[in-house]
């Protein structure tokens, strides 16, 4: 019979019906090689489905009885992997009545204090923003009001003598037209940062939505 378990549990592995796997050790009630399995099969790094260990997590919040030390383990994972935003996980394990908060208490520290760093992130980075944002502003209206002096003499990219056709830009980078090639509406000295900063930006908003979101689930 053990040979039958062990060649069934091959194929699964094989077919990559890694659920199909970890829902022979729970029917077993092998806690030890459930765990074990998950951390071969829901490895991200070695290309392994980290969902596993939101199905363990939701086998041990069915169970019925103590598993302190097997959820504590799977916690490990959970955050490793970031598997499932913190609320869910104690929804999840509210439904196992023999559970105490003692054991979750350490991981919800942990998410509390990184979910604290990267709020103050995102407000030292709105404040940056927004303070340029203010001398943009301040930037673009004294060119609405007030004579632009372009006084470089050299070309930015070239280095030499300035003659015509020239372009200058607003942020003072002077060019031959020639030396600009195709792109004549963008300073290329300045472009990269722009784009970076804009990036950056994006990408805040983003994991800020992101955020949002899964606190919501």
């Amino acid at each position: 019979m053990n040979a039958f378990k062990d060649g069934l549990l091959f194929l699964y592995e094989k077919m990559k019906l890694y659920k199909e796997v970890i829902a022979c050790y729970m029917q077993a009630h092998d806690h030890e090689g459930l765990i074990a399995c998950c951390k071969k099969l829901g490895d991200s790094t070695q290309g392994g489905d980290p969902s596993l260990f939101s199905d363990l997590l939701t086998y041990f919040g069915e169970l019925g009885e103590d598993c302190t030390k097997e959820v504590k383990e799977v916690l490990s994972y959970i955050e490793r992997d970031d598997v499932l935003p913190p609320i869910v996980v104690l929804q999840t394990l509210s439904k196992n009545p023999c559970l105490t908060l003692s054991v979750v208490k350490d991981y919800i520290a942990r998410k509390l204090e990184q979910e604290s760093k990267l709020i103050e992130e995102d407000r030292k980075a709105t404040e940056k923003y927004q303070e340029e944002t203010t001398s943009m502003r301040k930037e673009i209206q004294e060119l609405r009001t007030n004579a632009k002096i372009f006084q470089l003499s050299k070309c930015t990219a070239c280095t030499f003598t300035l003659d015509l056709p020239a372009v200058h830009f607003m942020c003072m980078h002077s060019f031959h037209l020639r030396c600009l090639g195709d792109n004549e509406k963008e300073c290329p000295e300045c472009a990269p940062e722009y784009r970076s900063i804009s990036e950056t930006k994006r990408n805040l908003e983003q994991n800020a939505k992101d955020r949002i979101s899964s606190s919501s689930k």
